[in-house]
This record gives structure tokens, sequence and C-alpha cells, in this order.
């Protein structure tokens, strides 16, 4: 036999992991989320991980080879996306580490396995990183299991920053460098702080447009509101902004932690609805993450509060970090932030109301539980489950100008998608009873998603011994 064709051969079983089967999904309740709608008893055909076909009656999408999924009495909706994720933060002292590095690959493998196992087929992380960019190519050769990744680098603050997890700039060219090598370097997006000055965020979103690459984050403390919208920030982040805006620019609120989210407290009924409307004549998406401003614990609910479900499905190491993240807080602004939450509520329906487009995002580290959180939280504001599940399916694919390529269950789509026992449109919590999900062309059903969560538990578990072992060392 001919070299050439050895060499082929080889190469096409190299790729025989990442290969899809087909699919067709019979006699299912579908809902699109093209529109509120559920189409009764479809069959849905996927082929080499694309829908293929969308049939009314099963005959019309039989295919010989397709592997047959029974859909009766099921609901089929889009993956969905967590648009503010935090998966593979790295501090540079452990990059060149082996051990620590390591530790934090696995980390980063336990949580977006576990994104999956939910049924979020979609992240856009936020703090980015190089381990984003080796993830993102293991999950596309089918070397490993998790969601569609789109990654920033690295955060980019002022001087000084708002903390340390993120890079410090005051020199409108060296932060314009930093945006052009960011996508040099096969980044998506850029993400901005709050303690940037008007200069060098002129400077990021200027860099930024030469490659149409989205800037999304804070709105900088020190910065109208209305003007880094006409500049065109793409996502508004943590309803950061919205508290300046009610507060003034008077108010004496600084660009510090502890002031950053207090001006939610001078929020009236006609602010909001200013703020809304004004939000409402650009074109920028708002990515609430409530269930992080949520989470936040007063200095009585960290002795009293706990819970025990959400822990179970955060990795120990992380568990760590949540207590830093609780220290860089000081009690009034805890107790000030828990205050704000009929606030943040009111706004996020006052943007809905508006017509601003939303995200679903959770900044969090449960992840997958967390998305279902936020989802519950959207509709505890006044979204009805069909506008909640918009900003989890098609409007993340619409802000990355994807539409049709996922968040929709149409033709021609990637055939990332949920099959629920419950219908989601009559009760948001029915988008947690989860009986399968296909990712990358892949059909993960209920037993094998249960096998999987048992054996990240079983993960967690080890983690958990292991930082205990830590801690009692360095005592």
């Amino acid at each position: 036999m001919p070299i050439r064709y050895l060499l082929v051969i080889a190469s096409l079983l190299s790729m025989s992991g990442a290969m899809a089967n087909d699919y067709v999904i019979e006699n299912v309740n579908l809902v699109p989320m093209t529109e509120e709608v559920v189409k009764k008893n479809h069959s849905v055909l996927v082929k080499s991980g694309k829908i293929a076909k969308i049939c009314k009656q099963a005959r019309q999408c039989l295919d010989g080879g397709a592997q047959r999924i029974d859909g009766s009495g099921k609901y089929l909706i889009p993956g969905l996306a967590d648009m503010h994720a935090h998966t593979s933060h790295i501090p540079e002292l452990a990059k060149k580490n082996p051990v620590q590095r390591g530790m934090f690959e696995r980390i980063q493998s336990q949580q977006l396995r576990q994104y999956a196992m939910f049924g979020v087929t979609t992240i856009r992380d936020t703090g980015g990183g190089e381990l984003n960019l080796e993830a993102r190519k293991k999950i596309e050769q089918g070397k490993a299991t998790g969601p569609r990744i789109y990654t920033s680098k690295g955060a980019m603050d002022g001087n000084p920053t708002l903390h340390n997890a993120t890079l410090p700039f005051d020199d409108p060219k060296v932060a314009a460098d930093y945006v052009r090598q960011s996508v040099a370097e096969g980044y998506d997006l850029i993400k901005i702080y709050s303690t940037l000055t008007k200069p060098v965020f002129d400077a990021i979103i200027d860099a930024a447009k030469e490659s149409n690459t989205p800037v999304i984050g804070h709105v900088p403390m020190q910065i109208d509101m209305e003007y880094v919208l006409q500049k065109g920030l793409r996502s508004i982040e943590h309803l950061s902004g919205f508290g300046m805006f009610c507060a003034g620019y008077d108010a004496g609120l600084k660009p510090v932690m502890d002031d950053v989210y207090q001006g939610l407290n001078y929020c009236t009924p006609e602010k909001v609805k200013s703020v809304a409307e004004m939000t409402a004549k650009y074109p920028v998406w708002v990515d609430p993450t409530l269930i992080v401003q949520d989470n936040v614990k007063t200095e009585w609910d960290r002795h009293t509060r706990y819970n025990k479900e959400e822990a179970s499905f955060t990795p120990p190491m992380l568990q760590v970090f949540q207590e830093w993240l609780f220290e860089i807080f000081h009690p009034r602004p805890r107790a000030g932030l828990k205050a704000s939450k009929p606030v943040r509520k009111a706004i996020v329906k006052a943007l809905n109301d508006a017509g601003v487009p939303l995200l679903v995002g959770t900044d969090t580290m449960a992840t997958g539980y967390n998305v279902h959180q936020e989802l519950a939280l959207l509709v505890e504001a006044g979204l009805t489950p069909y506008q909640a599940l918009v900003a989890a399916t098609s409007e993340p694919a619409r802000y990355f100008d994807k539409e049709g390529e996922f968040g929709t269950i149409v033709e021609g789509a990637n055939a990332d998608i949920v099959l629920l026992d419950k219908n989601p449109l009559s009760d948001i919590e029915n988008a947690k009873a989860i009986r399968g999900v296909m990712m990358q062309g892949q059909w993960w059903p209920k037993a094998k998603i249960d096998a999987e969560l048992a054996a990240i538990q079983a993960e967690y578990k080890a983690d958990f011994e292991m930082v205990k072992a830590m801690q009692a060392a360095s005592h």
C-alpha cells in the first residue's frame, strides 16, 4: 500500500476520538428559542455534530445510520451559556512549577466537565489566560470534555488596581499594545475594570476596534456611564456603572473595593427608569450576575448560612479562594451589597422592559449549578421563564454574532442541546430536570451524566483531604 494512503488512514484514526456520531431525537417537544413556543412531537436529526433536519413527523427524520433517542414527553432546548465564567486564572509564579500548574489544570478540568453536566455548552471566561486556550484546543480535538470557550487574556485595570487579580495600566500606549497582543495570541475579548482613567479607556476601546474585538467589563468609576456606552462597551458586568449613575459623580464614592457597588443604594424608581432608558439607546448587553452578589455573606451570614449542595459542586481549593474574596470587602460594604438586592432586581426588570438585552453570567465557583441559580434569580426579578432562557441561549449567540450557529435549535446550527423531563417555560426550575446533553456531536444520557458527576465528586473528596493537609501543615 502506498505510504500516502497509510498516512491518510493514520490521520483518520487519530481523529476518531473527536468524530461525532449521528442521532435522531424522536417525538420530542421542541423549545427552539427562536420564539416563545413549544413545538409538540417533533424530531431532530443530528449529523456530524450539526442539526441536519427538524421534522414534524418522526419518519421524515429517519436515517439508517443514526442512533435513535426517544424524546416522548420530554422537552428539547438549546445548550445554556454562562457569560461570566472564571475557570483558568493561574498566578504567574505557578506557571513554571509543574506541580502547581497541574493543580490549576485539574481544577479547570473539573469546572469545565461540571459545566457540561449541567447543560452549559458555552462559556465566556472573563478572567482568561493561557489555560483557556489550551483547554479550548483539547475540547475541539475531542481530547477533553467541556463547553465551547470564549476567553479574554486578563482583566485590564487602572493603577492602582481595584484588587490584585487584575493588571495595572496607566499608559494609553502600553494598554493599546496589550489589546493588540491579546488579539494576536487568539483571545476573543478584552475585559476592563473599575479604576481605569479616561485616556487609558479610550486607548483600549480604539485598539480593540481595529480588530472588531469586543470590550466588556466594569464601567470605570471615574468615567461617565453614557460616555462609556457611546464609545462602544459591548457588555456591562455586575450592573457596574448603574450605582454611580444613581449616586452621581459628586457623591464622594471612590474607585476602591469598599465603594465600588455602594452607589446602588442611592437608586430611586425614577433613577432606575432613567438609567434603563439611557442604556436602551446603545447596542450594549447587560450581564447582571445577580448570583454573585446574592452569595455575598455578611459577617453574621458567614457563621450562620451554608449551602451544602452548592458547596458540593465547588472545588475544595476554590472554597479557600472564596474566603479571600470574602475578606476583600469589609463588613459595612458587604452589608450594603446585601441591602441593594431589591435595587438590583428592579434594574434588571427595568432593563428588560426597556428592551436592553440581558445575559446569564455567574462569576462564581460552582460551575453549571450557579447558572440555574442565576436563571431563577432573573425570574425572581420579574422576567418570565422564556425571557430568562433567552439570556442563556439566543442572546449569547447574538452577542457573539453567531446567530444560527448555537443558542437556537434550527437547521444548520451546532447540536449543542439539552433534553429535559419537564417544560422549562412553565417553571424555570424545570431547566434542571436534565435527561441528556449533546455537545461536540456526542450524546450524554442521564446515566453517563450521573457517573461523570460522581467521578467529579470523588475528585473533590480527594482534593478536600489534600486541602486539609495543606492547612494543617501551614499552622
